[in-house]
This record gives C-alpha cells, structure tokens and sequence, in this order.
C-alpha cells in the first residue's frame, strides 16, 4: 500500500515538475513558406510580390519587418503591405504598417499581439533599374530571398515572368546556393525546400541585348563614369602618398643632427646618471614613460627606501598581488624621485605607506603621473640635454602631421556622402593622407630633442642597452655574479624588466634583491614570485602614464525578422 502511493506521489510530482514548461513555451517563428512574384517589366524594372506565411509560437509577436538594399537599383517604391489578406495602411500603430527609407527601405508590420498561430504578409513593391547591359547581353542578377534572417523556411517558390518579345539566351543560372529550377515558355520558377537561417539564394538571366532594356540603367552608367575617373583617383593618391612619404623623410634628415657614434661597447653603465634619465635619454629625450617610473622605483628600493612584498592570495581563482611599501622617506633624493614617492603614496592630499600592483591602474591617473614626469623633465632640462629648438620643431612636426589626418577623416566622411557622385574611389586619398600622417608621426617622433652633448652621451647608454638585450638573447654573457640585481634598474629603464628576469630565472638564479619578499622561497628562491611582479608592474600603470603622456553583386537581398 505504501510502496503504491510513494509511487503515486513520484509520477505526480513529475506530471507537475512540467507543467511550468508547458505553460512557459520558448518564443520562437518560422516560415512555413516565403514565395517570391517577379514580373519583368518593359523598362527592366521588377514587379515584385513576396508572400511569406510566419507560424508564432510562444510568447506574443508584436511586430514584423523587412528591409530592402537599395544597392544596384535606380530606386524601390513600397506599393503594398498586408497581413492575412488585410491591407495595412500606413502608421506606427497596430493594424498599420511603418516604411522608412535611408540606404535601404525597411518596412515594419505593427500587428496585435499574436501568439501560437499562423499569419500571413504579402509585401508588394517595385524595384528600378535592376535589369543592367554587358557588352553582348541584358542582365538580370537578383536575389529574391533575404542576407539576414533567423527564422527558417519550409518551402519557397521564386516564381519569374519576363516579357514574350525578351529572348533569354541560356538557361537561368543558380550561382549562389542550389535550387530545382523549372522553365516553362516565358515563366521560369526556383523551387527550394527545408531552407536554414541567413541560406539565401541568387540567380542569373542573360537576354539578347536590347530585349529587355534599351540603355543601362542610372546606376549602372553612373559607375561607368566613375570607374572612368578611376585612374585619376589612382594617380592622385600616388603623387599624394609618394610626395608625402618623400618630403617627410628629407624633413627627418634635414633637421636631424649628424653626430659620429661612439664605437665603444660598454658593458656596465657609462657614467652615474639615474636609470630614469639614462632611459629617457636613450629614447632620444621624449616624454619620460611607465619603464623610467619603474626604474626609480627598483633603484628606490635597492636603496632601501621601499620593499616589494606578495601578498597572499583571496582565493584560488584571484591572481598575484604585490604591495609596494615605503620603509622610509629620506630627504636626499632627486625632484623626480619625490616626485615618485608622492605619486605612488599621496592620493589627494593624504598620505598612505603602501600601495597594491593591482591598484596602480586607478592611482596612476594623468593629471598623478605628472608628479613624476615633470620633476625628471625639469632635471633633464637643468642639466643642458634639451635643446629648445629642436623641441619646438619635433612639436610642429608631430602637430602638423595631424592635418593629414584630420584631411584624411574629411574626405572619408565626404566620399560617403557623395558616393553616387564619385563612388568610393576618393578613399584612396584618404588612405594616402593617413600613410602620410602615420609617416611624419614615425619622423617626428625620432627627430632627437637633445643637444649634441647630450646625443654623445645619449649613445654612450645606447651600446650599454644593446648589451642589457643582448644578454637577454643569450648573444652576451653574464659578466658578474651580481648582475641581476644591479643592472635591474637599468633593464626596467629601458623596457627590459621581464624579458631580464625571465632570462635569469631559466638560467636557474636564485638570489634576489633583498627587498623583495616571496611568500614562498623554497624551490627557486622565490624567482618565479619575481617574475610575477615584474609582468604585474610593467602592465599595472602604463595605460594610464601613456594615456597622460600622450551580398554578391546582385539586387535584393536585405533583411527579415520578427519581433
């Protein structure tokens, strides 16, 4: 007895487990078939009726559209719109029908909530201009059915009638997707079946020349004229693109200072100059970057003014974190030094001894990464490496490159709004105009900014970066047994922080500087904690200093859904 009604009470609590998913049916629709009318008009334009039956399941569909490409036409006129044999006349009401015309016509059937039944619309309109001319035929390319739609389709039947006097020279062609294809006297039909979302179809029919149309239509003889005026489009861009390219480079070699390099290789620093300035010296006295900051914090650090400390982790899905902790705030220190201890430790006006990798993004924001880059500019400055007038010509060469740009955006916007007129051949000049403007940008941003004294110097620093890489490319040999820790500062300088520490950490050391502190040391000595923070460190500022530092050819086609 008890065993039955345990059952009992099983087989109901799954009969009612699905009732709420009886009830709550998936919204969904489909075709049960799309049906195309063509009749070829005398003038070769197109009579087209387009009967597509939509089976609505679910919640209520309000709304039904179709969109129509106006491309390869002389134009498309909405004649009629109905739903269930019910013209619709227009509005943006229930029972009416919404046309809205821009690059392609789109017509919206506002209906009554409908739900779990059948409707069907009918979509008459006339398309001009659609039949065009080859040297040796009249051409009729046309796809009936639409790019997009998400629903799938039954059955559909493309059914073309051309006039008797048309003398169609071969069989109708079907060159995108397959169909059956039936021809019987002047009517031709393409019949498909189990049609899947966005499967569209395009077909071809060639007629004598002169049976179906007299002369091209608009469009077609408004690209031939373009096309004409291609060459012109060409050679203009050319002489834009090679009188750019050419004026830009002379503009670099004649405002850029011959100074003989020094063919000494230096394999520790040349002389006692911060990381910081040796790497923004090294890239020829431009805006101080998020590797200089590294630097001077790393130097900072071995001097033990700051520590770099893992912290452990939230849990098993949070990544790394590393806090960065001022130890001691010592009075002997360069501007630019204070200047990272205020930009890492002060947050408007208040002052905190330590501050998290992760939280760099949010605390190095542009108007904070000023207290860093302006303190070390002006000590560059100070000591004689700029030259203001080299400064001032790499700023006007770097400013004037955007008139290339901004001439590059205008006829872009320009050739969009007048592409009837001329096509879409004036992009070549805009292109011309952008290769130009991203070529004097490359010039003016190489064109050195410091004086010849300071260039000498300059390239002094520079064989001693060549060899920092080399060692990382194992094209130069570790000198000392404390390399890694000294030369740190430097590497991160010149943007070398991890690929160093990746280096030696393959080459199995273990010794690391004394301020950092890993939650683990056991097998490597904590090298691949290091690691860690050196990708951590480079990523975890440098978005925000850089951001303070500076259908086939054919007609028809188009779109179908509901909603």
């Amino acid at each position: 007895m008890w065993r039955k009604m345990v059952a009992a009470l099983v087989v109901l609590v799954i009969l009612l487990s699905g009732v709420p998913g009886a009830l709550a049916q998936e919204k969904s629709y489909s075709a049960d078939r799309f049906d195309v009318d063509i009749v070829v008009q005398n003038d070769g334009s197109l009579l087209v009726t387009e009967t597509v039956v939509f089976r609505f399941v679910g919640e209520p569909f309000t709304f039904v559209f179709r969109e129509i490409p106006t491309d390869r036409t002389d134009g498309v006129e909405i004649l009629e719109a109905s739903v269930d044999g019910r013209s619709y006349p227009q509005g943006t009401n229930a029972g009416q029908v919404e046309v809205e015309s821009d690059d392609n016509i789109r017509v919206t059937w506002h209906m009554e909530p409908t739900a779990n039944t059948t409707r069907t619309f009918v979509l008459t309109y006339q398309m001009f201009g659609v039949v065009q001319q080859t040297e040796e035929a009249d051409l009729l390319r046309y796809q009936p059915l639409p790019d997009e739609f998400e629903y799938t389709i039954d059955s559909s039947a493309v059914t073309l009638r051309y006039p008797a006097s048309a003398e169609l020279l071969e069989t109708p062609q079907v060159t995108a997707n397959t169909a059956q294809v039936d021809r019987s006297g002047s009517e031709v039909t393409f019949t498909r079946q189990n049609i899947e979302p966005n499967n569209t179809m395009v077909f071809e029919m060639t007629f004598a020349r002169g049976s179906l149309i007299a002369s091209p239509p608009a469009w077609q003889i408004r690209q031939v004229e373009q096309n004409a005026l291609g060459p012109v489009w060409i050679g203009a861009s050319l002489v834009i693109l090679v009188s750019g390219i050419v004026g830009a480079v002379m503009l670099g070699r004649s405002h850029q200072p011959q100074v003989k390099k020094s063919t000494a290789v230096y394999y520790e620093p040349p002389n006692n100059l911060p990381p910081a300035i040796a790497g923004v010296l090294n890239g020829s006295g431009a805006s101080p970057s998020w590797s200089n900051a590294l630097a001077t914090l790393f130097d900072l650090a071995d001097r033990g003014i700051l520590s770099i400390e893992e912290l452990e982790k939230k849990s098993i899905f949070s990544g790394r974190d590393f806090e960065i902790v001022l130890l001691e705030e010592s009075g002997n220190l360069r501007p630019h030094e204070k200047g990272l201890l205020r930009l890492l430790f002060e947050t408007k006006g208040m002052q905190h001894k330590s501050v998290k990798m992760s939280k760099l993004s949010s605390a190095v924001t542009g108007s904070q990464w000023k207290k860093f880059t302006e303190p070390l500019e002006a000590e560059i400055k100070a000591a004689g490496y700029i030259d203001a007038r080299r400064k001032s010509r790499r700023t006007w060469v770097m400013a004037g490159s955007f008139v290339f740009m901004i001439l590059a955006v205008l006829i872009m916007i320009l050739t969009v709004i007048f592409e009837n007129l001329f096509g879409l051949w004036p992009m070549l000049v805009a292109f011309s105009f952008f290769v130009v403007f991203g070529v004097l940008m490359g010039v003016g941003s190489s064109l050195t900014i410091l004086t010849d004294e300071a260039r000498l110097l300059a390239n002094e620093w520079q064989s001693f970066y060549q060899h920092l890489k080399d060692v990382t490319r194992h094209k130069a040999a570790v000198g000392e047994t404390n390399m890694f820790n000294r030369y740190l500062p430097y590497a991160a300088s010149y943007g070398l922080l991890h690929q160093w520490a990746r280096f030696f950490e393959k080459e199995g050391w273990t010794q690391l500087p004394p301020y950092f502190h890993a939650l683990n040391r056991a097998d490597d000595g904590g090298m691949a904690a290091f690691v860690a923070m050196t990708a951590a460190s480079s990523s975890s500022g440098g978005s925000a200093a850089g951001a303070g530092a500076a259908g086939a050819g054919a007609a028809g086609g188009g779109a179908s859904g509901a909603g």
